[in-house]
């Protein structure tokens, strides 16, 4: 699904779930091999590490969004951004908007399904937010 944002096209939900899994493998490594070198710690308390995972996701996704110009490492490999509905970085209070309501919204799957139900492809935390996702480089032919 893709349209277009001013002279912006909409990147397809594919693209977006690309650059996320490549996020995933850049946070996920490191962190299993944290994990696996404390499984067998008799004091691992697996709450603090779960919130060490969900700090550390938080961190490097909102990290990114407002001192990367909107992109994650995955999101600059799939030529895609996160820019504000005027246009421009998403800045840190946006970014931060973006992150909670990601995170609260991805419970029983609103997210996701909000982005792929939509017509422009546009999540919840985008609306919320007032952000959008756009690929960068190739402008909408249509205008």
């Amino acid at each position: 699904m893709s349209g277009t944002f001013g002279p912006f096209a909409y990147p397809r939900f594919d693209e977006r779930w690309s650059a996320y899994q490549i996020d995933g493998l850049i946070i996920g490594v490191p962190f299993l091999l944290i994990f696996f070198r404390f499984l067998f710690d008799a004091d691992l308390d697996v709450f603090a590490l779960g919130g060490l995972w969900a700090l550390t996701w938080h961190a490097y996704f909102g990290g990114f969004w407002w001192l990367g110009h909107g992109q994650t490492p995955g999101m600059r490999v799939r030529k895609i951004r996160v820019i504000r509905r005027e246009g421009g970085d998403p800045g840190f209070g946006r970014s931060v908007l973006r992150i909670a309501a990601l995170f609260f919204g991805s419970f029983f799957w609103i997210v996701p399904i909000s982005v792929l139900v939509d017509h422009d492809g546009i999540g919840l935390h985008d609306r919320l937010a007032g952000t959008r996702v756009v690929r960068i480089g190739q402008r909408d032919s249509q205008t």
